[in-house]
Order: C-alpha cells, then structure tokens, then sequence
C-alpha cells in the first residue's frame, strides 16, 4: 500500500508537551503518573477565564472602508465565546470522568504492562469482561445530546483544549515508563454510516498520526471483528484517557445490527479496559442509546447533558451582552429588550443560529450602508436568509409536540424525570451564572473595570492605585468606552496617582519601587501586554501591529 492510499479523515487535535508531575492534591490520585500528569483541578473561576474568549475590535475599525469591515464582522464566529453554567457543569464531569478512568489504570503496577498490551486483546476477543486489571470504573461516560447548534461539539473541544492531548513521559521518580506515550483525549466522528470499520481504521490512523504508531498500515485490511479488539490494544497501551465520538445520530443509519453492535462495544471498552466514553448527538440519537450504553452509564455518577434550546431569561440576556460588544457599523445599535425579545423569537434561543444572524444582520446593514442594526432588520435578515431552518424554527415557535417531532435533531422526548432534573438543573444554572458574572462583571461596565484593573496590575501597578485608576477612566468615558485607549488613559493616571503618592512619603520610596512601566501605545511591552489579555502570543501581537514583517519582502 502506498502513503497515498492512507484515507483523510478530521480528528480533533490538541497540544503535547513533556510530563511534569504535580500533587494532584487528594490521596487517591496520587503515585500514578497518569494522574500527576494531568493540569490541576481547575475551580470554576479559573475554567470561566481560560474558556472565555473575545474577538479583537478596536472602534478605529468601524472606519475602515466596507470591504475590511466586512471581514471584520467574521471574527465573531472564529473567536466569540461566552461561558455559560452548562460549560461549567460540562467541564466538571470531564475533569472527573478523566480522573476516575485513570484511577485504576497505574502503568506501574506489576502486570499493567503486560497485560494492557496482551490481555485488552484477548478479552474483547473472547468478550470477556472480568479478569483485566483495573478498578471498575465508577465513571463509564455519558451521553451529550442536544439541538441542533446548541455548540455541543465547540463547547467540548474548548473544555477539551484545556487539558493536553499527548503526554510525553520519560522518567517517574527515577523508573522508566513502560508506556511512554499518554493520549489523554481523543475525538473523532462517528462515520456517516455508522461503519463499525470506518471507525476503527479511523481511530487506529488517528492514533499513528499522535504517537507515531503504524496500526492502520499493519492492519487495514482486517475484519471489523479483528480490528475492535485491535482498537480497544491501542486505547490500553498508550493510556487512553476518554473517547469522544460525536455525531453519535449517524448510527441511525448503520444497517443491520451494527447500532448495537458498536454500542456494546464502548461498554466493553469501559468494563474492560476502564476507558471512560463520551457520545456526542442530536435529539435523532436518543432511539440509538437507550440500549445497552444507557444501561451500561445508569450507575456512572455523572449523569447525561441534555442542551436544550435556550429560555428567555438571565443567561439568554448575558449571551446577547457579551456579543452585543461587536458591531462594525457607522453606529452602534444598544442591546434593549426589543432586541432581546426579537433575537430569541428569530433563533428561539438556538445560540448558533442567534450568533449567525446577528453577523447576518450586520452584513446586510455594512452592504446597504445602514448606520446600524435595527429589531426591524434583524427580522428582514431572518426571513430572507434562514429560508432553510424556517420550517424548524416555526415548530419550535408553535410549541406544538406533533410540529415539533418532524425534525428529530430538535425533538425531545420529555418525562416527567426528565422535567424535575430540569427544575433542578435551573437552580444550578442560577448559581453558576452568578460565579460567571461575578467573575467576568456584571455589566459592560464592570468588565471594563475589571479588565483595566488586572491588566494595570499586571504592569506593576499596586492593586488600590489600579482600581481607582480604572473605575475613574471608566466612569470619565462611559460613552466612548470603544473610541478611546482606555489602556493608554488609566496607565497615565495611576503613574500621576503613585508618583503623586511617592513624592507625598520620601519614607517610603525605596520600599516600594515601581516596575519599568511602559507609557506609550507603541511600546513593545504594552503591546505584548495587551495581546496577553486577548490570549495571543507575543510573536501574534507584533506581527498585528506591523513590527514584525514577512522576510519574503526582503528577498530578491
């Protein structure tokens, strides 16, 4: 076979350092090096901060001729992201599902080795379930089913994103890893027709494309029955931590029993090897796992996610504040609850289609230089340019269950379980959205507070003079908080601030020196700074800023 015959296919990538092992801080996760391994238990602070993620926008843009603008309006969907209490809950059960999988799988127990190359084999071979040596998992996945553009699977691959895909480990307290290679996550799509090879020479390719195996070259001539044995080998030698299959609705059109038949076989990766497994689908999905899956994850702990279309309430309204920010029109259109109301009536609280009009509705208005977004354009856009989802949207606007079951990626089948979990689910939500809110300002102006503050700070302000600093330039600017350097206005007035304290106590000048701060815009170090906060590297931040040219235009 030639390097040519190799099938291209998309797996989610993420990134693969060196093991360095840290106390993971509870007895039970400590002296495995899988664990140790692993980035700290996060809290929900910390994961709200390292989730969210905002487009650059600078009112200087809203200048620019059209046809730059228009490229402009495209970062809201490549970099717009807002954490919601459902992210929160989400990244919960992954830290736990990943951590529980590798309690029981130590590479340094004395038969581990051995018997996760061999034994793995052997026992799906035989299906059997017992004898493999790990802990029964008390975490053996979950489903993750939910509407349609709901951001399920962006969701997941930002909380997935956080932690390492690969682990490279050499040395542990002195011994030698018997399995050098740690993938800690992997995720892929279920095939378009539910081919149980298709996805196995898919996970096998995957796997030689992360540690630099040769499974799909060796193998890909063998039987689905030869190779799920295969797959379930790998996922123990290199230390699987959780597998993700999304698109989990394309079993729906597996022929014969092959539904079933790759279902059983995740639950025999949990109770065989103790690989944690997540699925990922439509409401089209659910007649697929309530088989064996959902009897196999009944007692897991963690519980399955259903992402329903959003309410009309607190964090329908914190979503819109946030994306509210980035409008590139001749003027700004002020988020009211007309607007409110007319963006969920048009998406009925479907986030990635509210994300698209809002674009939509900005390209129409940059297009037909109208000065700004009006509710009345929004639902022009709407009418003229989601023609495709309207019999959808309509259903789910009529609240009618016989509408509604049509279109089985919205659908959902409610008990009455299902509706008391929801009631509990809500009183969680309320508590997340307010560590959210508390986290990231309950407004646009206590952002901008907040914001300024932990940048000022970050350049060697003291924490008083920083929040003084930036409450004042906020306060003096609250109506321009887009059209001047905010950065530029509150460093120059905590410098005044701080000098003015220092020339008030001589005492106290060579107790607390100042860092070099930088002034200037144009500084390299404010510059780097700020790309900081925007989550870019400093090479990112130069190269935007034109210090940092392409050497092809100093060729030839």
């Amino acid at each position: 076979m030639s390097e040519f015959d190799v099938p291209l296919f998309h797996f989610s990538r993420g990134e693969y350092v060196e093991a360095n092992y840290q106390d993971p801080l509870l007895v039970d996760y400590r002296n495995n090096p899988l664990l140790e391994a692993l980035p700290p238990i996060w809290d929900d602070k910390t994961v709200v901060n390292k989730l969210a993620s905002k487009p650059i926008y600078h009112a200087s843009e809203n200048e620019l001729p059209t046809h730059l603008r228009l490229h402009c309006v495209q970062r809201i969907s490549r970099d717009f992201f807002r954490p919601l209490s459902r992210h929160l809950e989400l990244q919960q059960s992954i830290s736990r599902l990943i951590r529980d999988g590798y309690v029981g799988r130590n590479p340094l127990t004395p038969n581990y080795a051995f018997r996760a190359r061999k034994d793995a084999y052997e026992l799906i071979m035989q299906g059997n379930t017992s004898g493999y040596p790990v802990n029964t998992p008390t975490s053996a996945g979950f489903a993750l089913v939910g509407i349609s553009g709901i951001g399920k699977s962006s969701s997941l691959m930002r909380i997935l994103q956080m932690y390492p895909q690969v682990i490279l480990h050499r040395k542990y307290k002195g011994q030698d890893m018997p399995a050098p290679y740690q993938i800690v996550w992997l995720k892929m799509d279920c095939p378009h027709d539910g081919s149980i090879r298709g996805l196995c020479l898919n996970f096998l390719l995957a796997v030689d494309s992360l540690v630099g195996t040769r499974y799909y070259k060796k193998n890909v001539t063998k039987t689905p029955d030869e190779l799920l044995p295969l797959m379930a080998q790998a996922a123990a030698v290199h230390c699987l931590g959780v597998l993700v299959i999304d698109e989990i609705q394309n079993l729906q059109e597996a022929k014969d029993d092959r539904a079933a038949q790759m279902l059983n076989f995740f639950v025999q990766l949990v109770n065989t090897i103790g690989l944690p497994v997540i699925l990922v689908g439509t409401y089209k999905a659910l007649p697929a796992l309530n088989g064996e899956f959902r009897n196999a994850r009944r007692n897991s702990g963690q519980g399955d996610a259903t992402w329903h279309h959003f309410k009309k309430d607190d964090e329908w309204t914190w979503l819109l504040q946030g994306l509210w920010k980035y409008q590139w029109t001749d003027k700004k259109a002020e988020l009211n609850q007309e607007f409110i109301d007319v963006m969920f009536d048009e998406s009925q609280g479907i986030s990635d289609i509210a994300i698209k009009l809002f674009m939509l509705t900005q390209w129409r208005a940059l297009d037909k230089e109208i000065e700004k977004i009006t509710p009345e354009l929004i639902r022009s856009v709407a009418r003229d340019r989601l023609i495709l989802i309207r019999p959808a949207l309509e259903a789910l606007r009529s609240g009618k269950k016989n509408q509604i079951q049509k279109f089985a990626d919205i659908y959902d089948s409610v008990s009455i379980d299902d509706y008391l979990d929801r009631i509990e689910a809500e009183q969680r939500q309320a508590e997340r959205l307010e560590v959210i809110r508390t986290e990231l300002g309950y407004d646009v102006t206590e952002q901008t507070v907040n914001e300024l503050s932990a940048w000022l700070i970050e350049a060697g302000i003291e924490q008083g003079v920083a929040l003084q600093s930036a409450n004042e330039v906020t306060k003096a600017h609250l109506h321009e908080l887009d059209e001047v350097d905010l950065h530029k206005l509150a460093l120059k007035l905590a410098l005044q601030k701080q000098n003015t304290a220092a020339s008030k106590s001589p005492s106290q000048r060579g107790k607390n020196k100042l860092k070099s701060i930088p002034s200037e815009p144009n500084d390299l170090r404010v510059i780097t700074a700020q790309g900081k906060k925007r989550k870019m590297p400093a090479y990112d931040s130069l190269k935007a800023a034109g210090y940092i040219k392409n050497p092809l235009e100093f060729l030839g």
